[in-house]
């Protein structure tokens, strides 16, 4: 089953799903377009994705979510 990883600011509750993350910077690009959200083969891989985002810092302002396609 492939997932994609659904974020939602705290703040504003605009919400999208994750494109890319660069490690290098230590961040996420967004898009508001499931169809153009990175695809993860299975929840397991997209969970290890949200944990590098904690690390970087993101879930300061966001909540990162696994979704089904």
């Amino acid at each position: 089953m492939k997932v994609v990883i659904k974020w939602t600011n705290k703040f504003s509750g605009e919400t999208g799903f994750v494109q890319s993350v660069s490690a290098k910077e230590k961040h996420f690009n967004n898009t508001y377009e499931q169809k153009e959200a990175r695809q993860y083969a299975s929840a397991a891989t997209a969970n290890r994705t949200i944990a590098s985002l904690v690390n970087y810092g993101e879930a300061e302002n966001n909540d990162f979510e696994v979704v089904a396609v």
